[in-house]
């Protein structure tokens, strides 16, 4: 009431912690009769490790008259950081999805990332670059190398394929 005055209204958090998860993470952490509690730091500097890394999703498409690729890169905190390009050569479907997995890719480590999990819905290009298809179209071969050459930069990474219908679920 005495600060009714002040128009501050209260906001609730947008997350909430269902009861069910607490009453798990109590059960599987008891607190015995012996440990000491403490009820506030004191002086001692509080830091945080991020252990989730960053994710790359990549897709290209190509007609007849434009081609064009998009990254979306979803930060451990679950942020969204999207990218569209205009590929301005005529290209095929495959020759898009490759410039848009080397573009995140090259995004990716200049922002200095060391850990990333990449996900495509081109099941030729992820299968290329694992290694478990041949490239058998010469015009693929410098694009596969690139895009190898750049993997190699990072500390952790790992390439996935994921249908298109599932895309859209998986970065939510």
């Amino acid at each position: 009431m005495i600060l009714s005055e002040f128009e501050i209204n209260f906001v609730p958090q947008k997350k909430a912690i269902k009861g069910q998860a607490l009453v798990d993470f109590l059960a599987a952490h008891p607190i015995l009769d012996n440990m000491e509690m403490y009820e506030d730091l004191p002086d001692e500097e509080v830091s945080t490790i991020e252990t989730s890394s960053w994710q790359l999703y990549f897709d290209g498409a190509a007609k007849k008259c434009a081609a064009g690729s998009g990254i979306v890169f979803v930060t451990p905190s679950r942020g969204l950081i999207p990218y569209f390009f205009h590929i301005l050569a005529i290209c095929t479907n495959n020759v898009a999805e490759y410039e848009a997995l080397i573009i995140g890719l090259e995004i990716a480590l200049v922002m200095q990332m060391q850990s990333l999990e990449v996900y495509g819905d081109s099941l030729l290009i992820t299968k290329q670059i694992n290694g478990e298809f041949v490239v058998k179209h010469e015009a693929f071969i410098p694009y596969r190398e690139k895009a190898k050459h750049l993997i190699a930069q990072f500390q952790i990474i790992t390439l996935n394929h994921v249908p298109r219908s599932k895309m859209a679920k998986l970065m939510l």
